[in-house]
């Protein structure tokens, strides 16, 4: 991939951070629920 101006780089950069935070924004929730899950007990 070429970037031709600091702003197409920039651009790029930004956008995949923003991907890789929602990601990690997504996986963080999931794994919470996770560990808090497990103390539910029935009767």
């Amino acid at each position: 991939m070429e970037f031709y101006t600091l702003q197409d780089y920039y651009t790029f950069t930004k956008g995949t951070v923003y991907l890789l935070m929602g990601g990690i924004l997504v996986a963080a929730t999931l794994y919470w629920r996770f560990l808090m899950g497990g103390n539910k007990k029935d009767d």
